[in-house]
């Protein structure tokens, strides 16, 4: 399959600002971030609590920052590790990292993905267990002690493509641990609190089943009619979804939250070689730039989601794929994925993420929320349905052919650890 795109407002607890203040004042170690001013606080229903594990008193976040540079004296790699806690001092480690053996591990963890591999978690020597040792552990008991609920990593180049939600630590997977969001840049990111009006949000959700010369996506009507419940709410579908409705329509102020589900591609050469398929045919990832002109002086998309085959992994010269370029569109945050999805799974993610974000979650604790019921088995196959939390219907009317694909279970990282999140994750 060549491939499978939205955003929520939210109101968060003081520490999301405390945040904003220190990625804009801590500069270097030791730098303590100022006192935040009061702001609105996430929603605090038990039900929530009980049903996603988050809880909004307890909500801490933090940057990590992921640099390597080469040992000008051997084969070895540096890499710095950076934590900036939202409510105390920046940490910092150095660690010694072979550049060879971190290549290795990379490829075999997406072979293991991609097959549905055995994990292996047991095994400290693991892929997965390997790199979570050497990307993660040094400031492991760091941001235990701090109680690190959330980390949006900025990473460097060669790192933006690890699957950070699937390292393992001998306990649980990172994704299950933390809400995480990734970025190719602080800078590229809006820090400012976005409005927590429920009244003004609106989704547009486009997206197509059917093609010339590449197989359907036959569930795509069904994802695109559960994510967008709301009478404001907009679908296009098949032949209504051309590139200008997709770019006209995203960049109208009323919209906030952009939901894209179909086949995409990324081919060597940047953004111009990109694909992503409408139902008249494909436009070019750099289409994409035009939505930051067209919402000049309104607010931001809040998400723009890419349901589609590895949207989040380009090639050198646009790492990030079609999801780190709907944050240099303007974007706050962009949802995308890093392999080839199975389109059962990925649309009932969806729809399950859609339903967390409604009940007032932010962004990566929604995410976080949708990992751990599809790890956990409360996202499953019952007849033609495949079922959600609380036994609420996410599709109906599964084919055969369809219920034999995910007939054994979602537990398996495959299905659920490369639907990554970009940019703001509030």
């Amino acid at each position: 399959m060549i491939g499978r795109l939205q955003t929520a407002h939210q109101s968060y607890p003081a520490a999301g600002m405390s945040l904003l203040l220190s990625l804009l004042c801590c500069c270097s170690p030791g730098h303590a971030a100022d006192s935040p001013p009061a702001v609105a606080a996430v929603p605090t229903a038990a039900a929530t609590i009980s049903a996603t594990g988050f809880d909004p008193e307890r909500y801490e976040p933090a940057v990590l920052r992921l640099t390597v540079t080469q040992d000008p004296q051997g084969r070895d790699s540096i890499l710095d590790l950076t934590l900036i806690p939202s409510r105390s001092e920046l940490i910092g480690k150095r660690v010694t990292v072979p550049t060879q053996e971190l290549g290795d591990l990379l490829r075999d963890l997406y072979g293991r993905l991609a097959r549905q591999q055995a994990m292996d978690v047991a095994n400290p020597s693991s892929p997965s267990r390997r790199l979570h040792q050497l990307l993660l552990e040094p400031l492991s008991a760091d941001m235990q002690q701090l109680a690190i609920t959330t980390l949006l990593i900025s990473a460097d180049p060669g790192l933006q493509a690890v699957p950070f939600a699937a390292l393992h630590d001998g306990t649980t997977y990172a994704g299950e641990r933390f809400a995480m969001a990734i970025t190719p840049s602080l800078g590229l990111m809006p820090l400012d609190v976005p409005d927590s009006n429920a009244d003004s949000r609106r989704k547009l959700a486009v997206g197509a089943s059917e093609f010339d010369g590449l197989a359907p996506l036959p569930l795509v009507p069904q994802e695109l009619e559960r994510v967008t419940p709301d009478s404001g709410d907009e679908r296009y579908v098949n032949r209504s979804f051309t590139p200008d409705v997709l770019v006209q329509k995203a960049g109208e102020e009323s919209f906030d939250r952009v939901h894209v589900a179909t086949h995409a591609e990324f081919l060597p050469g940047g953004p111009g070689q990109a694909r992503l398929y409408t139902g008249t045919g494909p436009m070019s990832l750099r289409d994409f730039a035009n939505l930051r002109q067209r919402r000049a002086g309104s607010a931001p998309l809040e998400l723009l989601a890419l349901s589609a085959c590895r949207t989040a992994l380009g090639d050198k010269d646009s790492e990030l794929g079609f999801a780190g370029l709907a944050l240099q569109a303007g974007a706050r945050s962009a949802i995308g994925t890093l392999w080839y999805v199975d389109d059962v799974a990925t649309s009932a993610f969806f729809v399950q993420f859609y339903r967390y974000l409604e009940e007032g979650l932010p962004k990566a604790e929604a995410l976080q929320a949708t990992r751990r019921a599809m790890a956990s088995g409360l996202i499953r196959l019952k007849d033609n349905q495949m079922l959600g939390v609380g036994d609420r219907p996410l599709l109906s009317g599964l084919t055969a052919n369809q219920q034999r694909r995910i007939a054994s279970g979602l537990e398996h990282p495959f299905y659920w650890a490369g639907i990554t999140l970009m940019g703001t994750p509030w």
